[in-house]
């Protein structure tokens, strides 16, 4: 249909409106750069991945299997075992032989508030997964022995759940972590909560008011900046309030607790306690 202007000028007209163009597609494609598999979410996109790793025995290769819910392009080294379903990719990377542990999957999610399940079936931790959530109020939950990952939550809140030999970098917002033994842990600015469970676990939980509970193990636990409350539970604890108004609980074990700056209240607990408050107006008790 044409419509005819006063001017005599012709302009076509398209009853039923405009097609609209169709949703870019997530990536996912080997990269020699990094060594090793690279996943991209498209802009604006909101992600919902099941991601698994497997090694065949005598096989020197991992294999993911990445499952979303919109489509992703299959490049280099990645192919789509069922062609009807463009919404899962099997991808596979050989490993090298390195002196320090290195990635073998990097996800990069981007913005949008977007979930991933990630189960490491390989049995070992030396091969590494890199997950970057980027912006919004993304999950991450994982799973398998051992999971070890290196995380960067990126701006917004979020919820990050690890297992053992992991590195944890909240970022900007008020993120709620949980990590296993082994697990280094820094909640960055923001009103974080972190749940720091297992041997030879580390956290510190950097600027804002942050909350901070270990298990019963021995671990390190640093509040940061600002007020924070610190719950060492059982274990020979260092726990180290930072600048700011702290509470620090050394509950069972013999720990070793700082206040640092500020009017701090420390309590030691049960077990034979070193505390120091550091300057300020404190409260020291020793149960």
């Amino acid at each position: 249909m044409t419509v005819a202007l006063g001017t005599g000028l012709a302009l076509p007209f398209v009853l039923g409106g405009t097609a609209s163009a169709a949703a870019p597609a997530a990536t996912a494609a080997f990269s020699s750069t990094d060594h090793a598999i690279v996943y991209t979410a498209a802009a604006g996109q909101t992600n919902d991945l099941v991601v698994t790793s497997a090694k065949a025995r005598g096989v020197d290769e991992i294999t993911y299997v990445i499952d979303d819910t919109v489509p992703i392009t299959a490049g280099t080294d990645c192919r789509h075992p069922d062609p009807a379903d463009l919404t899962t990719v099997s991808c596979t990377v050989a490993m090298l032989e390195t002196q320090d542990p290195y990635d073998t999957l990097r996800m990069v999610l981007g913005d949008g508030d977007d979930a991933v399940s990630y189960t490491n079936g390989t049995g070992q931790a030396y091969y590494m997964v890199a997950f970057e959530l980027g912006e919004g109020d993304d999950t991450l939950t994982e799973s398998g022995y051992p999971p070890a990952s290196r995380v960067g939550g990126g701006p917004g809140d979020d919820l990050i759940s690890v297992g053992e030999a992991s590195v944890v970098r909240g970022d900007d917002g008020d993120d709620e972590i949980r990590a296993q033994a082994g697990t280094l842990v820094f909640g960055d600015a923001g009103a974080d909560v972190i749940y720091s469970i297992g041997d030879a676990a580390q956290a510190d939980g950097g600027a804002g008011d942050d909350e901070i509970w270990g298990s019963y193990d021995q671990q390190h636990l640093w509040g940061g900046d600002d007020n924070d409350v610190i719950h060492g539970a059982g274990g020979a604890d260092f726990l180290y309030g930072g600048r700011g108004n702290d509470v620090l609980y050394g509950d069972g074990g013999d720990d070793t607790i700082y206040g640092n700056t500020g009017d701090d209240k420390l309590y030691g607990g049960a077990g034979t306690d070193t505390l120091s408050g550091g300057a300020g107006t404190n409260v020291v008790q020793q149960d």
